[in-house]
């Protein structure tokens, strides 16, 4: 059952509804224990109160925790402090944390207990004073909260080779939830996955459209996030959010049996293009529930289109089904390379849920935020090529550019290309999305000069320290004969081809 309440204008009141409503409901399970809102609430507040000690003057404290209490008090409590989060997930390489902590100007990190070491290890890098604040073992009074305009700020793969940071306000978030509150139904007695890592922005939709309806968040251990169907069905889970790749990997295991889900009222997928068949089979595996397919960037809060499958005529363009229509005071274009409306070309979005652009870098927010139309509104150009059909409906197509998408995670192969170099000292290095599965991305390869065969492995190691693991090239390919094209650019096309040749000798 759906309750309505006004919309607030900060996260932290959708948390905070819920707990002065319902203070012994469960608001979270992690590590095999529930936790009631009031539990919860008073971790938040014991980091609320330590985060406000230290008097912070810039608007973002760093995160560095993994599906623990203290990661989920820590995001409430920063936020009660009037701060914005900034993950810093322990599976990535220390210097991208570092170099993420640094352009934050982070001087406060919040960590679980068992990250202690690494935060203190982290902050020890800063060129600046960092302070370390354990969360999830101290119970705070009930302090006043205080408010601040920016809710997180989450950190997307850079062309440049440097990760550019993506703030995001509480009145771009509210918009989102408000809209899924009433899209999903959802209600005190729904049970949420929580499968997206924190520095992933899916995973504000698990938390707060969860905690803004009451409800209970059920986040999966790290080693059934592939293969989650026991975890769905033990838990009693009403509502699904996961990339694609996971239903993939579940099918392929035989998972996606007729009737295999009976809980699950809403299954919604997002951050990849969904295979038609393969959402027919998951709505066939939960009969009594419904299949959403939600799209959008990091840049327009979350998601900002979605479209509701018919299993019996599902609406797809080459096997991906459709991304639908745009949520209610969300404005989408789609433009030719003039600017003028088509009905294929770049999709172009506007609205509520739009970030203010990038921080500390209004040369790429100026390239990549326009102004357009005869009032002037305010769009972000997604790069991505799409095509709306007559009942206005839009389908993905492809990338305009390089960027890729590997279990969801946005990677501008730019900047593999430059790690690459920078760690081989190879005269080039071009990376590509490999394979690709039913539109999906499986991983990265690279080729690299012949001259660096050898060291294949130390290259790939030093790869490791510094991208996350999703970016690291599963195999090199050592080769002197780059294609090229007509304009003098390396011929990615033909090196495609390449891939989908037998592995020859040489490759790593």
């Amino acid at each position: 059952m759906t309750v309505s309440h006004p919309a607030p204008d900060h996260l932290w009141s959708y948390f905070e509804r819920a707990w002065r409503t319902s203070p012994d409901r469960t608001a979270l399970f992690v590590d095999g224990r529930g936790w009631s809102y009031a539990e919860l609430a008073h971790r938040a507040l014991g980091v609320s109160a330590a985060v406000q000690r230290h008097g912070v003057p810039g608007p973002f404290v760093g995160l560095h925790a993994h599906r623990s209490i203290g990661a989920y008090a820590g995001v409430l409590g920063i936020l009660h402090a009037g701060k914005a989060y900034v993950p810093l997930n322990p599976q990535v390489p220390a210097d991208r944390l570092s170099t993420i902590a640094g352009l934050a100007d982070l001087e406060l990190i919040v960590a679980d207990t068992a990250r202690e070491a690494s935060a203190h290890a982290l902050a020890a890098r800063r060129a600046a004073p960092c302070a370390i604040v354990l969360a999830g073992d101290t119970v705070g009074p009930d302090a006043p909260h205080r408010a601040g305009p920016e809710a997180y700020m989450l950190f997307t793969s850079g062309s440049t080779g440097v990760p550019k940071g993506v703030p995001i306000h509480h009145t771009n978030v509210v918009a989102y939830v408000e809209h899924l509150l009433e899209r999903f139904g959802a209600g005190p007695d729904d049970r949420f996955s929580q499968t997206f890592e924190l520095t992933f922005d899916l995973s504000v939709h698990d938390l707060f459209v969860c905690w803004g309806a009451g409800a209970a968040l059920y986040v999966l251990p790290q080693d059934q996030l592939m293969a989650p169907a026991r975890f769905i069905r033990d838990h009693g889970i009403t509502q699904w959010f996961s990339v694609p790749s996971t239903a993939v990997l579940m099918d392929r295991m035989r998972l996606l049996k007729p009737g295999a889900f009976p809980s699950l009222r809403v299954s919604a997928f997002c951050g990849e293009p969904l295979p038609a068949d393969l959402a027919v089979k998951w709505a066939a595996a939960a009969p009594n529930g419904r299949v959403e397919n939600l799209y959008g960037p990091t840049e327009a809060t979350i998601a900002i289109t979605g479209h509701l499958l018919d299993p019996a005529a599902p609406k797809a363009r080459h096997g991906i089904l459709c991304i639908g229509h745009p949520f209610p005071g969300a404005r989408v274009r789609v433009v030719d390379a003039d600017g003028h409306d088509a009905g294929t070309g770049e999709l172009w979005l506007g609205g509520p849920q739009l970030s203010s652009g990038y921080w500390k870098d209004p040369d790429r927010t100026a390239t990549a935020f326009v102004t357009s139309g005869p009032d002037r509104e305010r769009y972000y150009r997604t790069g991505d090529l799409v095509e709306r059909d007559a009942d206005g409906d839009l389908y993905f197509i492809s990338r305009l550019d390089d960027q890729v998408k590997v279990r969801g995670h946005r990677i501008e192969l730019q900047e593999v290309n430059q790690v690459l170099k920078a760690v081989s000292g190879g005269a080039f290095a071009y990376a590509l999305a490999h394979p690709v599965r039913d539109g999906i991305a499986q991983g990265i390869e690279a080729f690299l000069p012949l001259a660096l065969r050898s060291e294949g492995a130390s290259i790939l190691d030093a790869c490791a320290q510094r991208l996350p693991e999703y970016m690291v090239p599963a195999r090199l390919h050592f080769t002197d004969d780059i294609p090229f094209t007509t304009s003098g650019k390396a011929d990615l096309r033909a090196l495609r081809a390449r891939l989908e040749e037998p592995a020859r000798t040489g490759d790593r």
